[in-house]
């Protein structure tokens, strides 16, 4: 079940643009002790999602709530949040949709992770690259085919996680700031391990 719209359901209507286009955005939070980690800045990633997207006014104190409610109750889980444009007419057009669709669900926090986390993992490089756009840089959207065949891809290894170059064959194009734990760490071309 999700949370649509403030409403258990276990379907979007077929004309919601997240299943006509891939037109929204999502972000993915651990839940611990009954807290959001990072709420607001989970919320923010969605608020300059929305803006790039020109995806119309999201009630942000309203889903600001769902989220808390949602993970007040569980010790440890994940919540994925999802916005998309709503529903519309036929046609790449959004000019209809003036009401965007919350989309929030829970999930099991991973047990593996803790195992990768004393043990380390098997990383493999992927064949598939990831595309360069400039408009969608940095944005969680709803067309993720590129990192679903990266899983296909690294499920016919034995591996648990892929390093992935861009289009030119870059690993990274800017310095990204890595969290490990309390720990945080800057690189721009090594891949760097650390204990939590």
């Amino acid at each position: 079940m999700f949370l649509i719209n403030g409403q258990w359901q276990d379907a979007l209507p077929a004309n919601d643009r997240a299943i006509q286009f891939g037109d929204g955005c999502f972000t993915t939070a651990s839940v611990i002790d009954g807290a959001v980690r990072f709420q607001a800045d989970h919320l923010r990633r969605l608020q300059q999602a929305c803006e790039v997207l020109m995806i119309a006014p999201v009630d942000w104190d309203r889903l600001n709530d769902e989220m808390s409610m949602l993970a007040a109750s569980e010790t440890s889980a994940v919540l994925k949040v999802i916005i998309s444009r709503g529903t519309g007419g036929r046609g790449y057009s959004a000019s209809n949709c003036t009401q965007p669709t919350r989309m929030l669900s829970l999930s099991p926090y991973p047990a593996f992770y803790s195992a990768w986390r004393e043990q380390g993992i098997r990383l493999a490089l992927s064949p598939v690259r990831i595309g360069i756009n400039p408009s969608l840089a940095g944005l969680k959207h709803l067309n993720r085919l590129e990192q679903v065949l990266i899983r296909t891809h690294l499920e016919q290894t034995t591996a648990q996680e892929a390093l992935v170059l861009d289009s030119q064959g870059a690993w990274w194009n800017a310095v990204r700031l890595i969290y490990s734990g309390a720990k945080a760490m800057t690189f721009t071309h090594r891949v760097f391990t650390a204990r939590a």
